[in-house]
């Protein structure tokens, strides 16, 4: 890579950076990170994971058990406030990413990536 790219890639990653969909991602991780209560139940998740694993071939009623909380506990997982906001802060972020980045390869290819919904195009090539 030239002094050249590096210069103007480092210029791109400060717009990016400067981007609020960059600054809303950071403080979902930092929400993410910080809340105890999430952390308390994804910890919790790993373990009854590992319990399940240790229970592989054993009694059924004491897998089934364990895969019921597997279960609440992924339900509450994935709707607490702190994953929530995470994830959407996450998608929209990879959505500036994938347009940068689409944007990359038209300035050095010419093309456009595919949709794979030909009214977007005049085909492929």
């Amino acid at each position: 890579m030239t002094e050249e790219m590096q210069k103007l890639a480092a210029e791109l990653g400060a717009l990016v950076r400067a981007d609020e969909r960059f600054a809303a991602l950071d403080a979902a991780i930092d929400a993410y990170e910080r809340s105890e209560d999430l952390n308390g139940l994804i910890a919790e998740y790993n373990v009854q994971q590992n319990l399940l694993a240790d229970l592989a071939g054993g009694e059924d009623i004491a897998r089934e058990a364990v895969q019921k909380r597997i279960d609440a506990l992924f339900d509450e997982i994935t709707n607490h406030p702190a994953y929530v906001g995470y994830e959407d802060a996450k998608a929209e972020f990879d959505r500036l990413m994938n347009d940068v980045w689409g944007e990359l390869q038209f300035a050095v290819t010419g093309r456009r990536a595919c949709s794979h919904n030909c009214a977007s195009c005049g085909g492929c090539a």
